[in-house]
């Protein structure tokens, strides 16, 4: 029974290698996982800002429209004097409004892609961490190995 000590040793260090390994694979897929994820709503958000903008344009295109109805119903043009102002105004904010749609957009897309490259790089800890703690594993192993033989043959 004493000398199964040493192989008992020996596979329990096997055992923990392959337990450290297969950590460092589930984690790793995981974080790639949880990066493709990221990625993928990094692109919703900026179609979803695309979208809202061209939205935003059809909106100032009616409400241009509906100016120069009014202006046209009330007798004037809608090609001189405070008319011109409005539209030009209406036109201006609703510019500033589609901008502020894409640069929401953007910001949020670069959040996501932050949190896929954070992802990323985890899953590339997690590989390299498992390795080192798979090989620390292993010498310690073969270290009890060692230890445990060299006791058995003294006594």
């Amino acid at each position: 029974m004493a000398a199964a000590l040493p192989i008992l040793s020996g596979i329990s260090a096997v055992v923990s290698v392959i337990g450290a390994l297969r950590q460092g694979e589930v984690s790793s897929a995981t974080n790639r996982y949880n990066a493709t994820i990221s990625q993928q709503n990094a692109q919703i958000a900026q179609q979803d800002a695309a979208d809202k903008a061209r939205q935003a344009d059809r909106e100032t295109y009616l409400r241009l429209g509906a100016i120069k109805a009014a202006q046209g119903h009330s007798g004037g043009t809608a090609s001189s004097g405070s008319v011109l102002d409005v539209l030009g105004d209406v036109a201006a904010q609703s510019e500033l409004e589609k901008q502020t749609i894409l640069y929401r957009g953007e910001q949020a897309a670069r959040g996501y892609t932050n949190t896929a490259n954070l992802d990323n790089s985890a899953a590339d800890t997690a590989e390299s961490s498992s390795w080192l703690k798979a090989g620390s594993e292993l010498l310690g192993g073969g270290m009890n190995y060692y230890s445990l033989s060299n006791r058995m043959k003294r006594t």
